[in-house]
């Protein structure tokens, strides 16, 4: 049957486990494809969860440069406020860009188009709230200026009022000064509305404005100059701009926040809203894929451990067969070739009835065995005729190979036994040579190691003096040196001595100064003294003083004569200072130039010395190298000695052995042609 041959059988297994193999791959390449899928939607949610976390981060940082504007108190903070807003807007932008071009899901792409109209809508807004910001700013500024034009009327009308004379002065006065305190009110109750929002402080401006307006037209009916009626004329039209200007700052500040309330602030908390539900359900679609994940693994899993326990059972029925159907058989069959090999071919083929392919091996090996025995006998017949006709060759043979190797043999022999007796003669005179070398050599090695010692001596003496004559030029070196470094100091020192010189005659210039002041002094306080003693009683105060400044203007007469004094005295050691370091300098300058000459001569000296001990050095190594080989020659000639008694020994023994070679030579020559 075709099943019972063994390949098919194992043909089937081999087919059936690679297809299980394949499913198995199959199965994981699925898996790992739909694994890739799902983390590869989770990779996508999870960024889409982080944009949308920076895009919440740039919105808040757009609140935070809205506020920045709104409180903002100059031009260039709302500028400031603008360029971050736009920076941040731009940051989330792009950001809502790339979430809406991952977005896998429809409802993720409709969350960040919501997210990116909302943004866009304030930005609108946010651009309205810093316009009307700067309008504020700049309304402010002019009733600033509006502010300082009342100020400086208000001054002219009071300085009018006080030259103008009038009987009703104080009233006029009194109304001037209620109509600035009620402006004044009309601008802190601006900057409160600013500060609290307060809307009732527009009536309360209103009034106040009227209370001063009143005051202004009392204090010009009572007026009677001319000129301090067009001054308080020029304040009425301040009053009437003030409170035109307040009212369009409140009404841009009340739009400013009005858009804040309705519009700013409510569309980011939506925008707030909607990142945060968009990412919930980023965070929710990643959630979904790990569990989508973990169940496509754990399927996987299943499918993976059924495959392989399939394989596994496959390949312990593959391994069964294998060995009780092929191995075991095949092992007997081996057993039975091995007693075939060593001879024994009367062994029983075992399988020989099976009908696959171990059978089949079975038979041709009996078959084999059938021929093997045939064969040994043939061959054993042959090879005892051929034995016999070996057998007369090789007397034949051995007797021409006796008579060649006596005639060969015999003639080297004699060779051996003359030449070892001239060998033996030669080792004598050789061993006599060489004793007398080695004497020889003992003699020379003595005297050589004797002059080796003698110019080591000198060499050392040599270095010795190098040594002493280095030292010497490094000392005179040092001291020509010292000597330059004397003359610089010298010369500081002299540079010093002058400019001291110099600063005390300028003192000295100082100090004349100072005396001529206070000779002056002395002159002014004795006019002084003269004034006050015109003045009679009203200027004995001043007299006294006088009297002091003079006092004091003699004592700084008298200092500045003794400091004069000093000062000459310095300058004159100053000047004997000065001609005493420059002789030292001459000298120290000698002083080197001597060193440097010593120095040099030195150094001349010295090179000759190491001249001298490089070539001592010379000297010292020839004869410890001539000292060297008389050694070696020494060694030499003792290892030739010892060669030639060894060579003497050996010819004596080399003509023993080949008399010794001549008799066994004839022995073996007998025995061969014996045989």
């Amino acid at each position: 049957m075709i099943l019972n041959r063994i390949g098919n059988k194992l043909g089937l297994a081999g087919v059936a486990g690679i297809l299980l193999a394949i499913g198995m791959v199959m199965n994981q390449t699925a898996t790992e494809s739909s694994v890739f899928e799902a983390n590869r939607r989770a990779g996508v949610q999870q960024q889409i969860s982080a944009i949308a976390l920076k895009a919440e981060s740039e919105m808040r940082n757009m609140q935070l440069a809205v506020r920045g504007v709104r409180l903002a108190r100059t031009a260039e903070v709302v500028a400031k406020g603008r360029s971050q807003f736009r920076v941040a807007r731009d940051a989330q932008a792009k950001l809502l860009d790339t979430a809406l071009a991952l977005a896998l899901e429809p409802q993720s792409k409709e969350l960040f188009g919501n997210i990116k109209t909302k943004t866009e809508a304030y930005a609108v807004g946010a651009d309205e709230q810093a316009k009307l910001m700067l309008t504020v700013l700049e309304l402010n500024q002019k009733r600033i200026a509006v502010f300082n034009q009342w100020d400086a009327a208000l001054g002219k009308s009071l300085a009018a009022l006080a030259s103008a004379g009038s009987s009703n002065r104080a009233e006029i006065q009194n109304l001037l000064r209620d109509a600035d305190g009620a402006l004044n009110a009309v601008q802190a109750g601006g900057w409160r509305f600013f500060a609290t929002g307060e809307t009732d402080q527009k009536g309360k401006l209103v009034g106040k404005a009227g209370v001063s307006s009143q005051s202004l037209k009392k204090a010009r009916d009572l007026a009677e100059d001319k000129r301090l009626q067009d001054a308080i004329d020029a304040l009425s039209p301040l009053v009437g701009q003030v409170v035109a200007l307040t009212d369009e700052v409140i009404e841009a500040d009340l739009l400013k926040n009005k858009i804040s309330r309705e519009q700013t602030i409510p569309t980011a908390n939506a925008v707030a809203e909607l990142l945060s539900s968009a990412v919930a359900v980023a965070q929710k679609a990643v959630t979904e894929s790990a569990t989508d994940v973990s169940d496509k693994m754990r399927r996987a899993g299943q499918v993976a451990l059924g495959f392989g326990c399939a394989i596994i059972l496959m390949l312990i029925g593959s391994s069964a067969f294998s060995f009780f159907g092929i191995a075991r058989p095949m092992t007997r069959l081996n057993g039975a070739m091995n007693k075939m090999a060593e001879g024994h071919l009367d062994v029983v083929i075992p399988g020989a009835n099976r009908g696959d392919e171990i059978g089949d091996m079975a038979k041709t090996i009996a078959v084999i065995r059938n021929n093997a025995e045939q064969k040994a006998r043939d061959e054993a017949e042959a090879k005892v005729r051929q034995d016999q006709a070996l057998a007369e060759l090789r007397k034949a043979d051995m007797r021409k190979l006796a008579d060649s190797f006596e005639s060969a043999v015999g003639e080297i022999v004699e060779t051996v036994s003359s030449a070892s007796t001239e060998l033996e003669a030669s080792a004598n005179t050789l061993t006599s040579t060489a004793e007398r070398s080695q004497e020889l050599a003992t003699v020379v090695a003595a005297a050589s190691e004797e002059a080796s010692t003698n110019v080591q001596s000198v060499a050392s003496a040599t270095e010795e003096m190098s040594s002493s004559v280095n030292e010497i030029s490094r000392q005179v070196q040092d001291s020509a040196r010292m000597a330059s470094e004397a003359v610089d100091q010298a010369r500081t020192t002299n540079d010093r001595v002058s400019e001291l010189s110099q600063a005390a005659s300028r003192i000295g210039d100082v100090v004349e100064l100072i005396n001529t002041i206070a000779g002056q002094t002395n002159l002014l306080a004795l006019n002084a003294t003269i004034e006050a003693a015109r003045a009679g009683e009203a200027g004995r105060g001043f007299a006294v003083v006088a009297s002091e400044v003079k006092a004091l203007a003699e004592q700084t007469a008298k200092a500045t004569g003794e400091i004069g004094l000093q000062i000459s005295g310095i300058q004159s050691a100053t000047q004997e200072s000065v001609n005493a370091i420059k002789e030292i300098s001459g000298t120290i300058e000698r002083l080197s130039e001597i060193s440097s000459t010593i120095a040099a001569a030195v150094e001349e000296q010295g090179a000759a010395t190491q001249e001298i001990s490089r070539n001592v050095q010379q000297a010292a190594q020839g004869t410890v190298q001539v000292s060297s080989n008389i050694a070696d020659v020494q060694r030499g000639a003792s290892e030739t000695g010892s060669a030639s008694s060894q060579v003497l020994s050996a010819a004596q023994s080399l003509s023993v052995e080949s008399n010794r070679l001549k008799v066994e030579v004839g022995k073996f020559l007998n025995s061969v042609r014996a045989a």
